[in-house]
């Protein structure tokens, strides 16, 4: 048997002398790494910055990216969802009675009642309290300043969150009250047949007075000031050969005012129409609830009429802010099979957002949140809702005890609910 020989083949790629092929190449690599190790080294300080830099850059686009995303991610899911669920984060027992009234005043609210205004933080901590004895107290807000008047009395109290800015009596028996954001006071008055519509600042200083009887310019059935106490609005009924007409009349007070009538610079007639309430809005516009519609006025000196809205139903509820104002009738569209209807518009007229809701409430609230986030209210014995000023509903609670009120607090989806026993705060989740 004869033997194998074994024969030594060539490295595949490398043939002949493969070895003394694989040295060189070794060698070169070296030489190469050494010259670029050279070239590292000779880099300027600033073409090294340069490269930290992009790096950083890079790394802050990517995370800036990630960012984004994932809080456009929760916008969307925050926009998208409804609230069913709410935990309470403190609760007080109330001091107070059932005829309590109460509002919100920038980060604290007041607590009205017969015997006196108690302002509160969001801690329920009493920040200063102001005692008197009135027998209906109407209580109107304009930005940081209250009124509180005597309904068929003659008391009116201001205050602002730090306390009590003035006091006076008015000459003749107080029906409505209106402020404005730096203490002017417009007030309806009534003595007998006559009424007034007269406005005093703060201290009670008369600065306007207007007399009137229905067979002259008619009954004031509403008035409002604006918030720079220089504008007035009033809804006057008046009656032409048993017909019943509304005249919406507006005064300025400024020096636009002085060379007119009366300080009137404009009015508007309905012959058809009742208005039973005027609102001074945002900026330069004004809006007038009537029993068919709504009519938007705009102008910084003169209201003139901008937008007017007629409704064919039966108006239930009328709600507004600064910012917007809206109103509830009976749905009668087929293709929402709930039973109330909702319409939001902006203070300049236009049509902002419609909802649809079947909850039988008490009370409509509407309120304006921080970073101008504004919200719509709605809440029964037991049940809650809140919209969007788009229409969009938000949240759908059904609380344990039985509500009486409802208020908005400063912080994410915190509210306060009033009940006949309580005050609660709460965070809808």
């Amino acid at each position: 048997m004869s033997k194998i020989k074994k024969i030594k083949f060539p490295h595949p790629s490398f043939p002949g002398k493969w070895k003394e092929t694989i040295k060189k190449i070794t060698e070169r690599k070296r030489e190469k790494a050494q010259a670029n190790m050279q070239s590292d080294e000779m880099m300027s300080l600033s073409e090294k910055l340069k490269l930290h830099r992009d790096k950083v850059h890079l790394r802050t686009v990517l995370l800036a990216a990630a960012a984004v995303l994932l809080v456009g991610g929760a916008f969307v899911y925050s926009r998208v969802r409804v609230l069913h669920r709410y935990s309470v984060l403190s609760s007080v027992e109330r001091s107070d009675d059932a005829a309590t009234s109460y509002v919100r005043l920038d980060n604290r609210t007041l607590k009205c009642n017969p015997n006196g205004v108690t302002c509160v933080n969001d801690s329920n901590e009493v920040q200063w309290n102001v005692t008197f004895t009135l027998q209906n107290p109407i209580v109107d807000v304009c930005g940081s300043t209250v009124a509180v008047g005597d309904q068929r009395g003659q008391d009116v109290y201001v205050f602002n969150k730090e306390g009590q800015i003035g006091h006076f009596e008015v000459e003749y028996t107080l029906t409505k009250v209106r402020v404005a954001a730096q203490g002017v006071v417009a007030a309806v008055l009534e003595d007998g047949d006559i009424t007034y519509v007269n406005v005093y600042d703060s201290s009670g200083t008369l600065l306007v007075k207007s007399k009137t009887t229905m067979n002259e310019n008619g009954y004031p059935l509403d008035i409002d000031i604006s918030s720079d106490g220089q504008k007035l609005a009033v809804s006057y009924l008046t009656m032409d050969n048993k017909d019943v007409k509304t005249n919406i009349v507006f005064y300025n007070f400024s020096a636009v005012g002085q060379s007119a009538a009366d300080y009137q610079v404009n009015s508007v007639e309905y012959e058809a129409a009742v208005v039973p309430a005027m609102h001074f809005l945002s900026g330069s516009y004004a809006v007038a609830f009537r029993d068919d519609g709504l009519t938007f006025f705009g102008g910084r000196q003169v209201p003139e009429q901008r937008a007017e809205i007629t409704v064919e139903q039966e108006i239930i509820s009328i709600f507004h802010s600064d910012d917007y104002v809206g109103i509830i009738t009976a749905n009668e569209d087929e293709t929402h099979k709930n039973k109330y209807k909702m319409q939001i518009y902006r203070a300049d007229g236009s049509r902002c957002g419609t909802g649809y809701f079947d909850m039988d409430y008490t009370d409509v609230v509407k309120t304006t949140v921080l970073l101008q986030e504004g919200e719509i209210i709605l809440y029964g014995t037991h049940d809650i809702e809140i919209y969007s000023t788009g229409g969009r509903k938000k949240a759908s609670v059904e609380y344990e005890k039985q509500i009486s009120g409802m208020i908005k607090l400063g912080g994410f989806h915190k509210y306060q609910v009033l009940t006949p026993d309580s005050t609660d705060k709460i965070r809808l989740k």
